[in-house]
């Protein structure tokens, strides 16, 4: 990658983080013959989902669950009755961490870093669900601790990153049928904003702990509807927008594709946020140095919540002479020689059709994204979704969340130094403060 893991340690020894030895104790090594003593760290939803799906090895073996809210920790508890039940991953760790090999993180964003990272201090593997982090230094950090376990195995959850849809679109890519790219076009259709009256207030749920549920993030009263169990990723404090949610599953394969590093800079031309909350409609352009696949000055543009991109020059006649529709989600890379149209999910297209008709386009080998990481535990194939790859993408996807929210402003990215040295206030919004009691040793 283009940091070094040289720079990575010495960022570690800058910012104080005490890097344990590769060799010392606690670090998990699974042998080949043994079984992955799994802990899920928010089991209800996406994180009920991620358990049955890792639980589906069947050398998993589940030993402790951990969830804010009790109806989550209760239907979970029933799948996996022998199971250890907790409410604070914190105390988890504290009482069971001999127990368990591997966790899996499936909370809302604002908990991803201080779960995942607790997890890392105490020697575990880590499954931990997209964006990575809800914040650009706990991208790095994570990274950077990661880096210095080697022995830890680490994949981020962006299941689609091991489906054929997905594979098949990077090893087309880099086949150079279509020359160095140029420029890439990618979009979803979703809205996740909120641009309303302050929300109402009301009483907690019995089944949740509200205090826990906010963990690191500000104080602030409940609201009903409004954060707990699915509407969270609206707000600034605790998820990411569409940005957030989408850009990471949708920009995967851009970047594993063209293996792209840091962006030079960004600019957004999305409409004026909201105070508390992401804007739903958002355009935002990456400029990139040139790479294996690229061009000099290559240019990834988002887009969001129904903006489009101007496809009046993109090759998308169909071989009936009509022009091909853009799917809701989805990828265009621009290349020298020709495009590529890539769906959220589907196989790629060749463009433009009179060219490519006739071309075969051979598929990739399908991949479970989850026994993948199971089996890199157990001794298999590493992953290749780790943090090593997922910090990165984390950031520049994150880096795009900040920039929405100063439309017009260029920000000038300077990844060794982790800072905009040209803008005070999105230099301020790459790193929180923690609440008080809920600090974790190597982010706080």
């Amino acid at each position: 990658m283009p940091i070094s893991r040289r720079s990575l340690l010495r960022h570690a020894t800058l910012t104080g983080i005490a890097l344990p030895l590769a060799g010392s104790t606690g670090i998990v090594r699974a042998a080949a013959n043994d079984r992955l003593r799994l802990a899920g760290i928010g089991v209800g939803g996406m994180g009920g989902a991620d358990l049955a799906s890792l639980a589906s090895h069947p050398r998993v073996e589940v030993v402790a669950l951990c969830d804010v809210d009790a109806g989550n920790l209760a239907a979970a508890g029933e799948k996996h009755p022998s199971a250890k039940r907790f409410r604070d991953f914190r105390r988890m760790f504290d009482e069971f961490a001999g127990s368990i090999d591997a966790v899996h993180v499936s909370t809302p964003d604002h908990t991803h870093a201080p779960a995942a990272m607790t997890a890392l201090n105490h020697g575990k593997h880590v499954y931990c669900q997209k964006p990575l982090t809800h914040d650009v230094h706990e991208a790095r950090q994570l990274r950077v601790i990661a880096a210095a376990k080697p022995t830890l195995v680490t994949q981020m959850g962006t299941q689609i990153h091991s489906n054929t849809q997905y594979r098949t679109a990077v090893k087309l890519v880099q086949s150079g049928v279509i020359g160095k790219v140029r420029e890439v076009c990618s979009w979803s259709g979703k809205t996740w904003g909120y641009d309303g009256p302050v929300p109402a207030t009301g009483p907690v749920p019995a089944n949740l702990d509200w205090d826990l549920w906010l963990g690191t993030a500000a104080e602030r009263p409940y609201a009903p509807d409004q954060y707990h169990p699915g509407n969270w990723r609206r707000w600034y404090d605790f998820g990411g927008g569409t940005m957030g949610d989408m850009a990471i599953h949708i920009l995967d394969p851009v970047f594993s594709a063209l293996e792209l590093g840091p962006p030079r800079s960004l600019v957004s031309r999305s409409s004026a946020p909201p105070a508390a909350s992401f804007g739903m409609q958002n355009e935002t352009r990456f400029v990139f140095p040139a790479g294996k696949y690229t061009t000099d000055g290559f240019v990834l543009t988002w887009f969001d919540g129904g903006k489009m991109p101007d496809t009046s020059a993109w090759p998308l006649d169909g071989g009936d002479g009509k022009r091909l529709g853009l799917p809701d989600q989805g990828s265009i890379f621009l290349g020298e020689q020709g495009a590529i149209l890539l769906p959220h999910v589907a196989m790629p297209q060749l463009l433009p059709v009179a060219k490519f008709g006739g071309t075969k386009i051979e598929a990739a080998p399908d991949g479970d994204h989850y026994h993948l990481f199971v089996d890199a535990c157990l001794g298999g194939a590493p992953t290749t979704c780790g943090f090593d790859y997922a910090g990165p993408l984390t950031e520049t996807v994150l880096l795009g969340t900040i920039a929405n929210r100063f439309p017009g402003d260029e920000l000038r990215w300077q990844p060794e130094a982790m800072t905009v040295p040209n803008h005070d206030q999105a230099d301020a919004l790459l790193r929180r403060r923690y609440r008080k009691g809920f600090e974790v040793d190597n982010l706080s």
